[in-house]
């Protein structure tokens, strides 16, 4: 409680109303020594003007009272409206762990620990460019709808992405875990945007310049344009 005091800043408000019930007290007692030491003529007189001082110090008692129920209202709708918006920001973090996990494991879970993280580079690089999605799900997913033409050909070829071998799963949650944090430094494959298995050599590759070969993967950036 005293937390949410501070948050709230309720301390200033809090010690006026102590002030103002510790005033009320000792008009109290001073009225009463008052009625009980005068004459008998004026105890109406002296009766009005407790009952004055009662119902102004009431007064402001219940006005501060007010405002800090008020107060602590409007916190509590902040704090409601708060909550579901972490909520979904935290589902929509382990969405695109997801989806950066599956990139690594539908892409390169027979590759080492290095294959599968320069796999990892090129999907956040792309999610950097501003040629691609700026989000992981939709770099990974880019052209999912279109058979056997989509970015990764996982996404788009009519198989149901099961992963099916458990451990490598976890593998793949783990080190999509690790990029996201940046507790993997992305320095395997540089800037590259595309990636391509060794075994084949499609056309575009032409036109890029090769970074490294990490496994059975060869990456690439663009060309710059003179």
């Amino acid at each position: 409680m005293r937390r949410l005091i501070q948050w709230l800043d309720l301390g200033p408000i809090i010690s006026g109303v102590s002030h103002v019930a510790f005033g009320a007290m000792c008009l109290g007692i001073v009225s009463t020594a008052l009625i009980s030491a005068v004459e008998t003529r004026t105890p109406l007189l002296l009766a009005d003007q407790a009952d004055a001082a009662t119902v102004t110090t009431g007064t402001t008692l219940a006005s501060s009272s007010k405002a800090i129920t008020a107060t602590v209202q409007q916190a509590s709708v902040a704090a409601d409206y708060s909550a579901p918006l972490i909520r979904l920001q935290e589902k929509a973090m382990e969405a695109e762990r997801r989806c950066l996990a599956a990139g690594i494991y539908f892409e390169a879970r027979g590759e080492s620990s290095m294959g599968q993280i320069a796999v990892a580079e090129v999907i956040l690089n792309r999610v950097e460019s501003a040629d691609y999605p700026n989000n992981i799900c939709g770099v990974v997913y880019q052209g999912a709808h279109r058979l056997n033409s989509c970015q990764f050909s996982f996404a788009c070829d009519g198989k149901e992405e099961v992963p099916h071998n458990r451990l490598a799963w976890r593998k793949s949650e783990r080190l999509a875990r690790y990029m996201m944090s940046g507790q993997l430094r992305r320095d395997i494959v540089g800037p590259s945007l595309f990636y391509h298995a060794d075994y084949v050599r499609p056309t575009w590759s032409r036109h890029m310049v090769e970074v490294a070969k990490v496994g059975k993967h060869i990456f690439y950036r663009k060309r710059e344009s003179s």
